[in-house]
């Protein structure tokens, strides 16, 4: 038997934590964590790596990038309500990303004349009192409790992770006295059971197609004319980005990449059908498709703007098909099913090949045609990107011109590409020319500012793979990198070795919401009665431009480079790489296009 031991509620929440794994903790400490910062400075937890982060959003953002990158989730420590407030943005990110993230939070002391170890005993723990401080993040979160007592903290942690790993995955929410977490109590056998057999306690195993589903899909897939696989985060596992794979070559299906969160297939194969987020028009594959399969997708079309045929017959696959955090959703299809994708697109594949039409001359034929019809469209694409990457007569740099000479310079790198580029979403994907799983991820949600502190955990997490050598590069605009709270995350950069390269897309201002207003008031466009800057008179300018790589200098000590012409393109990029790689700093350049 074990012997018996005196802990406090910190230490089992800790304990718990370490038992299931989690390695990575990032803390924003306040007053109501006095027993945390015993556990912290007796180094009992040495498994448990602690990050400080000045900033909450850039805890949590950092927590998302670990979490997409190895799979397993991080957990946030922060300060009261005050605290939980300060994660801003990055909770909506990480719930509609289901990324499993834990987030524990102290509460101000529920007693206040000393009662007991913990009691309030600054003014401050009167201003923090709420009624309901879960209220702040519950209908974001997959579970959320308080832990009312030190004894079962364990079971309690275990039992919001089991939520946070299972589909469809996401933030779990945790919170706890000053009392609760001060109070020493005495270990027993059943705590230390349920801590040592966390496997016991796991996450629900990952769930197929049923032989039904399997026999009906592989017979309408083989015998389609012209399908069309349709993705967002099946790529979110390398396992999900590789099962996409053999099956989209096993019968030479298109896939077209819908707002993707995660690369899903390599963007150089005849099959990629390339990508869209807003605008575009009709998607000719959407438009042809006799067979539409969507596979982990939020949003699979934009009808307004293009949508399948009508008689087109359409099948969903999704960890998520209901889409049960978003009240307003629909996808009229024949057949939608709840399960992994990776484990559902390899059954389907051993399906295929099992079944009798797969080697039926018929069969053969019609994915050689496709092959020929797929090819060419592609090379029709790829001509239609290179002639966009050309420069301009006049020198000054487009995204994608900036592209193409980063994909020159990285070349023989390994890069894990960060995507918040908002209205150049689309320009960075198209010509990354990406192939690997895991090499271009995006926040999940619409909240912006994730990329900094992604960028952080991200870094952490390809040192956790042995991967170190990799580069981090953060698309962002320059109204989204504002938003980003540069200040810390350059900062937590420099302390914590995680250097990153940042290229900031400054075109003068927020296009996204301009962009929005233009939609529905075309005429406001050439209308000659404004006087000066539509973007001036609708507040969507960023004029007088920030000084955006003294921030990441003075914050970090990060090397920066503002490039205005073509001519100082390939410096730029040759110089900002050996920065990162081996003088280990955060580099910076600020490419200057057109402004909005």
């Amino acid at each position: 038997m074990p012997p018996q031991r005196h802990l406090t509620g910190a230490a089992a929440i800790l304990n718990a934590l370490r038992s299931a794994g989690i390695s990575h903790l990032f803390v924003n400490l306040g007053s109501d964590h006095p027993a945390f910062l015993s556990e912290f400075a007796s180094r009992s937890h040495n498994e448990l790596q602690i990050f400080t982060s000045p900033n909450e959003m850039n805890a949590l953002s950092a927590a998302s990038g670990f979490a997409q990158i190895t799979g397993r989730p991080a957990a946030v420590l922060v300060h009261v309500e005050c605290g939980t407030q300060g994660l801003a943005g990055a909770i909506h990110n990480v719930s509609k990303g289901r990324i499993p993230v834990v987030i524990l939070a102290g509460t101000v002391p529920v007693t206040m004349a000393g009662e007991i170890p913990g009691s309030r005993n600054e003014y401050i723990h009167w201003i923090q009192d709420v009624p309901d401080q879960r209220a702040i993040v519950r209908q974001y979160m997959r579970y959320e409790h308080e832990i009312r007592r030190p004894h079962n903290a364990a079971q309690i942690v275990l039992r919001a992770l089991q939520f946070a790993m299972s589909q469809p995955q996401g933030p779990v929410y945790l919170i706890a006295s000053r009392e609760t977490l001060c109070e020493e109590f005495e270990e027993v056998n059943t705590q230390v059971d349920s801590v040592r057999d966390y496997k016991k306690n796991s996450a629900v195993e990952p769930i197929g197609l049923s032989p039904s589903a399997l026999d009906e899909l592989a017979g309408v897939l083989l015998k389609a004319r012209r399908p069309l696989i349709v993705t967002s985060y099946c790529g979110r596992s390398s396992d999900g980005f590789e099962a996409l794979k053999a099956l989209a070559e096993l019968l030479s299906i298109p896939v077209h990449e819908n707002a993707p969160i995660y690369n899903n297939f390599s963007t150089t194969s005849f099959l990629h059908q390339g990508h869209q987020w807003n605008g575009g028009g009709q998607l000719p594959a959407l438009a042809e498709a006799d067979v539409v399969l969507v596979v982990d997708a939020d949003v699979p079309w934009i009808p307004a703007q293009s949508k399948p045929s009508s008689q087109a017959r359409i099948f969903h696959i999704d960890s998520d098909p209901l889409k049960e955090e978003t009240t307003l959703w629909s996808l009229p299809c024949e057949r939608r099913w709840k399960c992994d994708s990776a484990l559902a697109l390899s059954q389907l594949c051993a399906s295929i090949r099992a079944n009798d039409e797969f080697s039926q001359s018929r069969s053969k034929e019609r994915i050689e045609e496709r092959k020929r019809y797929l090819q060419e469209r592609f090379d029709r694409r790829t001509s239609k990107l290179r002639k966009a990457e050309e420069c301009r007569g006049d020198g000054r740099v487009t995204v994608p011109y900036f592209m193409s000479r980063l994909r020159d310079a990285t070349a023989g790198i390994r890069m894990v590409g960060l995507n918040e580029s908002t209205t150049n979403l689309g320009n960075v994907a198209d010509h990354l020319h990406h192939d690997l799983p895991l090499s271009l991820i995006g926040s999940g949600g619409g909240s912006l500012g994730w990329y900094s502190g992604a960028a952080v955990g991200a870094s952490l997490a390809l040192r956790e793979l042995g991967r170190s050598d990799d580069l981090i590069v953060a698309f962002t605009g320059d109204g989204t990198w504002l938003f980003g709270v540069p200040s810390c995350a350059y900062w937590m950069a420099k302390k914590y070795d995680t250097p990153f390269l940042t290229i900031i897309w400054n075109n003068g201002g927020w296009a996204s919401p301009k962009n929005a207003f233009l939609r529905l008031n075309p005429e406001m466009a050439g209308n000659k009665q404004i006087e000066g800057r539509l973007s001036d008179r609708v507040m969507t300018s960023i004029t007088p431009s920030p000084e955006f790589g003294k921030i990441a200098e003075g914050a970090g000590n990060a090397w920066w480079k503002k490039v205005t012409s073509v001519d100082e393109v390939d410096e730029a990029c040759k110089k900002a790489i050996k920065i990162v790689r081996e003088e280990r700093r955060c580099a910076l350049i600020e490419v200057v296009l057109d402004s909005v």
